[in-house]
């Protein structure tokens, strides 16, 4: 029982490591929607790159935080390969208070990710299909007929170069 309540603690420290990463993810996530709102590109880049690394180190931590609850459940002897963590509180019975408690925690900050990332990605999507729309009506502006230089050679008109880059 000595070496569960050893790694029940080190499971306490894994999700106390993932609350505080996906508090961090959740401010780049609203950053980066500051950014998306404000047409600002260099803060958007900035938050794009955070986020990533916060990706990639809640990606290591969650393979531990697997791992270990997976040697819990096997030293409890569930059945399931690797439990949940509701899974794993159950059988732990009333020794798992503190568990729940950064269970609970955890899911409300990973819900709150979660709906910042759908929002952010309408917002990306407005963008771009502003952006599109943009180039349309450049395209629909500028003359598609050949204009000539002075010298009489053809020269490309501005509506072919906009609808041949976009």
């Amino acid at each position: 029982m000595i070496e569960t309540s050893q790694d029940v603690a080190r499971l306490l420290e894994l999700l106390e490591a993932e609350e505080t990463l996906y508090g961090e993810l959740r401010a780049a996530l609203q950053s980066e929607q500051v950014c998306l709102v404000n047409l600002e590109a260099e803060g958007l880049d900035e938050a794009v790159r955070q986020k990533e690394t916060l990706v990639t180190e809640a990606r290591v931590l969650e393979e531990g935080r697997r791992a270990l609850v997976r040697r819990l459940g096997g030293g409890l002897g569930m059945r399931t390969a690797t439990p949940t963590l509701t899974e794993l509180c159950n059988a732990l019975g009333s020794d798992a208070a503190a568990l729940r408690d950064a269970h609970s925690r955890l899911s409300g900050l990973v819900a709150a990710v979660r709906e910042l990332l759908e929002v952010n990605a309408a917002f990306a999507g407005e963008a771009m299909g502003q952006v599109r729309a943009t180039l349309q009506l450049l395209g629909r502006l500028a003359p598609l007929e050949a204009t000539y230089r002075a010298d009489g050679a053809e020269a490309t008109s501005s509506g072919r170069l906009v609808r041949q880059s976009a």
